[in-house]
């Protein structure tokens, strides 16, 4: 009910948690126009199997000859028709044998269909990839912003007991200005960083095609793919893989087409006719009404000019190009995966050492806060220390948010179904 009701209302509904933003993702226009494309393939490849059925034409004519049909013999002219002359007919015509080309045409229509639906699948793939990237940037923006907000507080606390100390005499005015100083400058990151995620959260919300107003990634909750296994199920599984490989199926099929032209066509036909000179088709007088015929038509072209080679090498080569660049196309993703699992232990390594980090700066921030109010340390220290761990923790946060975007992003790799099964069945599960 929940999905219908997102589909009803596309535009009302404010979507928080990652599963919800993903989840409306598959009613987004763009998706939406793709989808079409792949109706519109399926209707062609029916089209095509509408070919091979028998076909049946009516026809009806109805003529005033300016004279009348004459025979002459010697010199006399008799008539041999009147000047009414009406036909009609009911044809029926049905393929016994095309050279393989109707067969060929249906299975390449039917193809073109099947690749039509896994780019529709692989465009998906793509949106959840951009939409897991903004989702972690919005979340890493908040918790900048959080950091960014400690540090102001932490600024004000330092900046009102300087003040007393300055009204005291105890403290140079160019010590208070640079706390003073510090905190405009922390109220300009924080503008910033809130612009950035207004960006974000605009980006995401075209992207979706509702309202996003916030995000927030649990920790801990994606187990990191193992390389061989993601990587076996990209190259059997992503859907991009395997439109590539449908166009080598659609390729091979036009080899058959460009062959068929080596046989001959055969086709029977039968044909209800009749004609005469009104509609009743009793006959004109002169001639029989019934016309009605039944027989086998063949035909086989000898000599086209050598075009019927050409076209079948062309559509070789064409069908080799396709296998090369899938082969290739193979090869980038190994490379790609290969390289996300090196900057993924990258992004690790960082982390770990940024965690230390918040932890030293929140213990020297600390440790300055206390000499300064003793009056150990300058404003300048004080300030610099506030800042180092604002800095820290923004670092810390911005790397966990790359972790939680390069796993997600890691299934996505190996395709839809390992994503759906693997990150979001793990949030669902998630309290």
């Amino acid at each position: 009910m929940k999905r219908l009701f997102l589909f009803i209302l596309p535009t009302w509904i404010w979507a928080q948690s990652y599963p919800e933003v993903i989840s409306v993702l598959d009613h987004s226009l763009m998706l939406q126009s793709a989808q079409q494309l792949e109706i519109a393939a399926y209707e062609s490849y029916k089209a095509a199997e509408g070919k091979n059925l028998p076909t049946l034409d009516a026809s009806l004519s109805a003529i005033k000859f300016q004279d009348t049909t004459t025979v002459t013999f010697g010199s006399m002219k008799l008539p041999m028709g009147t000047k009414n002359h009406t036909e009609g007919s009911l044809t029926l015509t049905y393929p016994l044998f095309s050279g393989f080309a109707i067969s060929s045409s249906i299975e390449k229509a039917k193809f073109s269909h099947e690749k039509a639906a896994l780019e529709v699948a692989d465009l998906k793939r793509n949106l959840y990839v951009n939409a897991t990237k903004l989702y972690s940037a919005v979340a890493v923006a908040d918790e900048i912003i959080a950091a960014q907000e400690e540090a102001k507080y932490a600024i004000g606390e330092s900046y009102a007991k300087a003040k007393g100390l300055y009204d005291n005499g105890m403290l140079a005015p160019a010590e208070l200005y640079a706390i003073e100083a510090k905190k405009f400058e922390i109220d300009a990151q924080i503008t910033e960083s809130k612009n950035r995620k207004s960006q974000a959260l605009n980006q995401l919300s075209y992207l979706t095609g509702v309202k996003i107003d916030s995000a927030h990634i649990p920790e801990n909750t994606l187990s990191i793919p193992d390389e061989n296994d993601i990587l076996a199920r990209a190259l059997a599984e992503r859907e991009d893989v395997l439109a590539l490989s449908k166009s080598m199926d659609i390729a091979q099929s036009d080899v058959k087409i460009s062959q068929s032209r080596y046989y001959p066509t055969v086709a029977l036909i039968g044909s209800l006719k009749g004609q005469g000179d009104s509609l009743e088709f009793d006959g004109d007088g002169y001639t029989n009404g019934n016309k009605s015929y039944a027989g086998v038509s063949a035909s086989w072209n000898l000599f086209s000019g050598f075009s019927d080679i050409h076209t079948t090498e062309a559509a070789k080569a064409a069908k080799l190009a396709s296998s090369i660049t899938l082969e290739d196309y193979k090869h980038r993703i190994s490379t790609e995966i290969e390289n996300a699992y090196l900057d993924m232990h990258a992004t690790q390594s960082k982390l770990e050492s940024a965690r230390m980090q918040v932890k030293a700066s929140g213990e020297y921030a600390k440790l300055t806060r206390g000499r300064f109010e003793n009056q150990l340390v300058g404003a300048d220290e004080l300030s610099r220390s506030i800042a180092d761990l604002a800095s820290a923790k923004a670092k810390a946060a911005n790397l966990e948010s790359e972790l939680f975007n390069q796993t997600a992003v890691l299934w996505l790799e190996g395709g839809l179904n390992a994503f759906q099964e693997r990150v979001i069945g793990t949030f669902r599960n998630t309290p």
